[in-house]
């Protein structure tokens, strides 16, 4: 997957030179399902998009980054909660449905996801799982292509592994079954540079 991603940067480095570039900056906010032996009990909730970026190199072919985040609550316990980020890159291909919509497919590795637990007494504050995961990303975009805002409907799916624990500072490597997985459903805001 990283060689994916360096021939990936690589092609762009020489594509950005050759042809005008397309940027484009936006946030998102829809549901999230949770999954997988390390969610088991645990509810669906907000999934929220902080930053989405894409750099398009032609019609066709880009870039994309996101920072990501979703909330969650445990079944059966009352006040805790869990949310858990990513950040995520990976190459864009697009196709377009018509003059004013299209289809962003957006396959993206999280280099970084961590999951936080919280509660109102502050006694499980202090637990952190860290992880990695893979990103298939979907985005059903309105928009002529051109500058300014375009809306997208968003459609992913987050797969996963936590392979470290923290708690009260101290770090442990885990290895048992600790798969987690999350189906994202939501609007996006973006604008085209």
């Amino acid at each position: 997957m990283r060689k994916l991603l360096l021939l990936t940067f690589i092609l762009a480095s020489f594509s950005m030179n050759a042809q005008d570039s397309k940027f484009y900056a936006g946030v998102g906010v829809g549901y999230a399902t949770a999954g997988g032996e390390a969610f088991e009990g645990v509810n669906g909730g907000l999934s929220l998009n902080f930053l989405n970026l894409g750099l398009r190199f032609n019609e066709t072919f880009g870039i994309t980054a996101n920072l990501s985040s979703t909330g969650h609550t445990i079944e059966d316990v009352d006040d805790v909660a869990v949310g858990i980020g990513t950040f995520s890159v990976g190459p864009m291909i697009s196709f377009s449905i018509s003059d004013n919509v299209s289809w962003d497919l957006k396959p993206q590795y999280a280099f970084s996801m961590k999951a936080k637990y919280a509660d109102d007494s502050g006694a499980i504050d202090d637990v952190e799982l860290s992880g990695n995961a893979f990103i298939f990303a979907n985005s059903l975009v309105f928009g002529d292509g051109g500058s300014g805002f375009a809306f997208s409907i968003d459609l992913d799916y987050l797969s996963g592994k936590f392979t470290e624990l923290e708690v009260l500072g101290d770090s442990v490597d885990i290895d048992d079954e600790n798969k987690m997985n999350n189906f994202k459903i939501g609007v996006g805001l973006r604008y085209n540079f």
